[in-house]
């Protein structure tokens, strides 16, 4: 097959695998945005301050469960209340450090080199394209949902609020607490989540461009027999070329993406061990917190896993452009082509990856960590129950 000089023209855009979690992120105010007037900075304004407000009566009433000891109610309601205050500290990192290199990284991603692939390739962008909108769009749904299902508490338990309240209210303040509880909570989690779908679909991407390099050496073949070497070499130093800029890309993603990440782990070991307890001691068994329960330690796990398995088959594709290099017929090469090929199989032995707030490789490996981890703090907990119903 020959790719020197066949490229096309792809119509579709690299962003579109990230369309529905642009969308959302739009919609709420937290994507970048070159609009600067004061009627959005106005609006952006506003809905700081409401989440503030919200976070400050969620972190009051955890310290009135806290005061009571009353762990099993502070269990259930920790679970959100940790993804309350993990996706606000998401938003604040993404809204005052990171708009700027996610402008730069999405520009890259319209780059002419990342477009420049033999029409036989297209199929790699389809299905990074399909793979990552089916993916956003179930997940996104099923926490839609599942948010409704909890702000409906009131209707199906005897609690008159989704998220309690323990200071004496009026009929007024009540409902401006139930809308602000229900608008926060919708308004927070889909904005959290929505950054681990960015994720993914930003690594998917990374994922897809690499299976067109590897497939682009591996099935190489000469127009002509009489310009064989200059036609590998510009072929050769076109693959190191994309290879560099994919490399740069992945970067960009750790860039942005580490430490929101960072606290997305906190939050999920928070989750998990609270839906763990919930799940533990719900009574009666197979009733609707039952179920409840089960939806949210889903979408909690779902939500970490899916990034880091991602992440992971990013990492092993970077690993096998080593071998396409090494497998390829260099042996009757000319010696300029040759170095061209030890510099990438030699960078490409260098793992690309995103790692967790620098700390620990996002991985599938991380994510048994966080399982671990989320484990240990249950156990902890149960104790703790059980030392007090003593």
């Amino acid at each position: 097959m020959s790719v020197l000089g066949e490229t096309t023209q792809i119509k579709k855009k690299w962003r579109s695998s990230i369309a529905i979690t642009e969308k959302v992120l739009v919609i709420t105010e937290i994507w970048p945005n070159d609009d600067t007037s004061l009627y959005r900075t106005m609006k952006v304004v506003f809905i700081t301050i409401v989440c503030i407000v919200f976070n400050l009566t969620v972190i009051d009433e955890l310290k009135m469960l806290a005061i009571r000891q009353d762990y099993k109610t502070l269990s259930m309601h920790l679970s959100t209340f940790g993804l309350y205050i993990g996706f606000s500290v998401k938003i604040i990192l993404f809204q005052f450090t990171k708009h700027g290199p996610l402008k730069n990284m999405l520009d890259s991603m319209d780059s002419p080199i990342f477009h420049a692939y033999p029409p036989e390739m297209q199929k790699h962008q389809d299905n990074c394209i399909r793979v990552s909108n089916l993916i956003g769009k179930f997940f996104v749904y099923l926490v839609g949902g599942t948010i409704l299902f909890y702000l409906n508490k009131p209707f199906y338990s005897s609690y008159p609020l989704p998220i309690t309240f323990s200071h004496p209210l009026t009929t007024t303040t009540f409902y401006l607490l139930l809308t602000l509880q229900c608008v926060c909570s919708f308004y927070l989690i889909m904005i959290g989540i929505c950054f681990d779908m960015l994720v993914m679909g930003l690594a998917n991407v990374a994922t897809a461009q690499l299976d067109m390099l590897i497939e682009e050496i591996t099935t190489f073949t000469p127009t002509s027999i009489e310009t064989l070497e200059k036609e590998e070499h510009r072929f050769i130093k076109r693959c190191a070329e994309r290879h560099n800029a994919i490399i740069s890309y992945v970067n960009s993603i750790e860039d942005v993406f580490t430490y929101i990440f960072l606290a997305q782990c906190v939050v999920s070991v928070t989750c998990i061990c609270n839906g763990l307890f919930q799940l533990t001691h719900v009574a009666p068994v197979f009733s609707i917190h039952f179920y409840y329960n089960c939806i949210f330690t889903f979408n909690v796990l779902f939500e970490i896993g899916i990034c880091c398995w991602f992440a992971t088959l990013m990492t092993n594709k970077g690993n096998d452009v080593a071998d396409a290099c090494y497998n390829y017929n260099w042996l009757h090469s000319s010696s300029a082509t040759r170095k061209l090929l030890l510099i990438m199989l030699c960078r490409s032995q260098k793992p690309l990856f995103i790692t967790v707030g620098k700390i620990i490789q996002l991985s599938i490996g991380s994510f048994l960590s966080v399982l671990k981890t989320a484990y240990s703090y249950y156990a902890l907990m149960q104790h703790l129950y059980d030392k007090t119903s003593q």
